[in-house]
């Protein structure tokens, strides 16, 4: 049996059993933006001007400029499951996982982010020296960049996203060095060498407008 198809049953296996166990948080369930931390480099725009809810408890975001809207609470072992759609133009954005650095200069926290950006959905890269690793044919290793300098990335194993106006499903499944990308029902991406650190959950704001619902932490041992 394939190391691929073996990774696949263990990570199934622990969806299912995140899905038992576990204490649940509603993230938007107060609808209220002052039980969140916001990040963007210009510090007279002010976090209405990027993020807000709606009644029926849908986060918007317009994308612009740069940032993110962090959650106050740090979290180790969990499942996250959340619903995303771009209203209009398909561009980027991303969910950041273990957040313990939030370097005023820069738009991107020290973090592991889960790629949203239009056909990159699923992509994991870990920013300011975060560490994440995976088998050699998935990893990339970035050098010199503009902003963030090197970083590196695990990259998906299909596609499995949906095209506006449809609502996209992903998982995300944080064990230890284990972290599991579910897009739609279907296991898109993993890595095993993520660090086993605690850190705060982000929803990033990079281009356009989108629209984020559903948001759920499960707590795990």
């Amino acid at each position: 049996m394939s190391r691929k198809i073996i990774t696949s049953f263990v990570c199934c296996w622990l969806l299912v059993a995140a899905s038992v166990y576990g204490q649940q948080i509603v993230l938007f369930e107060k609808n209220n933006l002052a039980d969140w931390d916001f990040h963007v480099i210009d510090k007279d725009v002010k976090v209405e001007d990027v993020f807000s809810f709606t009644a029926d408890g849908r986060l918007l975001c317009t994308g612009l400029p740069y940032g993110y809207l962090a959650t106050k609470e740090s979290y180790k072992n969990f499942k996250l499951t959340l619903e995303w759609r771009w209203p209009g133009e398909v561009t980027n954005s991303g969910i950041f996982l273990k957040i313990t650095d939030m370097p005023a200069n820069c738009f991107l926290p020290k973090s592991i982010e889960v790629q949203l950006r239009h056909k990159d959905v699923g992509d994991m890269y870990g920013f300011h020296g975060r560490t994440i690793r995976e088998s050699a044919e998935r990893l990339l290793v970035f050098e010199n960049h503009p902003v963030i300098g090197n970083f590196m990335g695990v990259m998906k194993i299909r596609d499995a996203e949906l095209l506006p106006p449809e609502w996209n499903t992903m998982e995300i499944l944080c064990v230890d060095n284990l972290i599991v990308v579910v897009v739609n029902g279907r296991i898109v991406n993993w890595t095993t060498g993520a660090e086993a650190i605690e850190g705060r959950i982000g929803f990033q704001s990079e281009g356009s407008p989108i629209e984020f619902r559903n948001a759920v932490v499960t707590r795990l041992p």
